[in-house]
């Protein structure tokens, strides 16, 4: 899969720790978690560039007069359960450069090109990519996971310097991904929680389904607009309910007693 985007966007950053090698992640977090690549204990073999921290930390940066060239790892692991994870990357190059990436995660290997733009105003100025989107979800747990980046060939071309910056790792469970409704006024809320055989939603808007999750992301029941759901035949535990009404969907947790 190739691919080449432009973005502009505020980054936010999470302090995360490390566990022997490997850094942390929340399986509860339902918010996207941003990983910084220079706050890892990653490994990095660069054949051609010099390799550093830049940007008080931001990024990890690699440049040359000619060539970037190499790879850089590091590895993820789960708090506590499994969970399913989107994956999107952050890189920068000179819009001068030329050359392209390969993304590595639990032995899938996505490519995506990065040709130089001749028409840019400053051929010596860092490009800003839409973060590249993993082809594949990936399940974190207790093992860990090795995310790898593979800088094939970066050449100077219509720039002054070779010069490449990876940023950071977004990891977003879908199971726990919430999406906005489209209005303030939208109001959903499920009852009782922590339930024993069922539950009741209290929504000002018209439910169109409900799908119920487990903590890895499992579709486990659906329902349509019901008085009461029923969940008798489920263990004790965390699940996940999302909600779809006229106006949008919500996703909340629920405990099962």
């Amino acid at each position: 899969m190739k691919k080449q985007l432009l973005f502009t966007a505020t980054l936010l950053f999470a302090t995360f720790t490390t566990f022997g090698q490997a850094t942390v992640l929340d399986p509860m977090e339902s918010t996207p978690q941003q990983v910084r690549v220079a706050d890892t204990d990653y490994t990095q073999n660069f054949t051609s560039g010099t390799f550093g921290v830049a940007g008080s930390g931001a990024n990890v940066a690699i440049t040359d007069a000619a060539l970037v060239n190499g790879t850089i790892s590091f590895d993820v692991v789960s708090s506590s359960t499994d969970f399913e994870a989107s994956i999107k990357f952050h890189i920068r190059k000179l819009y001068g450069n030329s050359g392209s990436v390969d993304f590595t995660v639990n032995g899938t290997t996505d490519s995506f090109s990065l040709p130089s733009d001749p028409a840019a105003a400053n051929l010596d100025g860092y490009e800003v990519f839409n973060p590249l989107t993993f082809s594949q979800n990936v399940t974190v747990s207790s093992v860990p996971t090795t995310i790898t980046l593979d800088v094939n060939d970066i050449i100077t071309d219509a720039a002054t310097d070779a010069k490449f910056r990876f940023y950071n790792v977004t990891f977003t469970n879908v199971a726990l991904s919430v999406d906005d409704f489209e209005t303030q006024e939208t109001s959903v809320k499920i009852y009782p929680n922590p339930a024993k055989n069922g539950f009741q939603i209290d929504s000002n808007n018209s439910i169109d389904s409900v799908q119920l999750y487990s903590i890895t992301g499992q579709l486990l029941k659906t329902f349509k607009q019901e008085a009461n759901y029923d969940i008798s035949d489920l263990a004790t535990g965390v699940y996940i309910a999302n909600i779809k009404t006229q106006l949008g969907s919500k996703t909340l947790r629920i405990v099962k007693e």
